[in-house]
């Protein structure tokens, strides 16, 4: 039976993502750390996996001892979707307000 969840030895904390461990996965640069509520973060940050960039948009929750880390709530998608997410999110934003978001 294989271990996903458990980090590799010699893994660090900051190469690790969410609840299937990526040893391949290095942080690049933060881009958002918003707020979601008192124990959650929304974080947008650009990674490299496997020698590939993506862009990763992930909720991070607190744990006991007040430390974030990555949650499997997110997505990690090729930077050349970036522009057609942002127009979805757009329209969805002008569902509520026509007038107001875009």
């Amino acid at each position: 039976m294989s271990q996903k969840n458990s980090a590799p030895q010699g893994a660090t904390k900051q190469n690790l993502i969410g609840a299937n461990v990526n040893t391949d996965t290095e942080y690049l640069m933060r881009f958002l750390d918003a707020v979601k509520n008192v124990s959650e973060r929304l974080r947008v940050d650009v990674k490299t996996y496997r020698g590939n960039t993506y862009i990763d948009i992930r909720v991070w929750y607190v744990d006991a001892g007040g430390e974030y880390h990555p949650s499997s709530k997110g997505v990690m998608l090729k930077p050349t979707l970036a522009p057609e997410l942002l127009r979805g999110i757009a329209l969805a934003a002008q569902s509520f307000d026509p007038k107001g978001a875009a």
